[in-house]
């Protein structure tokens, strides 16, 4: 009875380090995946902001050159 503890007790020694490892390396890995999502949102946002702003610039232009042209006919 003493062998087959020794012998749970022995396993569990050696195969407990290598578990907690490939737990350690999958939170991680699981870390690092939700802080890219949080990070490629935040960049899908400021490339929305960056194409609003590009239409409103154009527009902006448009308006511009229609004054022009109405300041021109007068």
């Amino acid at each position: 009875m003493n062998l087959i503890i020794s012998s749970l007790f022995a396993s569990l020694a050696f195969f407990l380090p290598i578990i907690a490892i490939v737990f350690g390396i999958v939170w991680l890995v699981k870390v690092v995946n939700r802080f890219e999502k949080r990070e490629t949102e935040k960049l899908e946002l400021v490339r929305q902001n960056v194409e609003q702003f590009r239409v409103l610039i154009e527009r902006l232009d448009r308006i511009e050159q229609q004054l022009d042209s109405n300041t021109k006919r007068s």
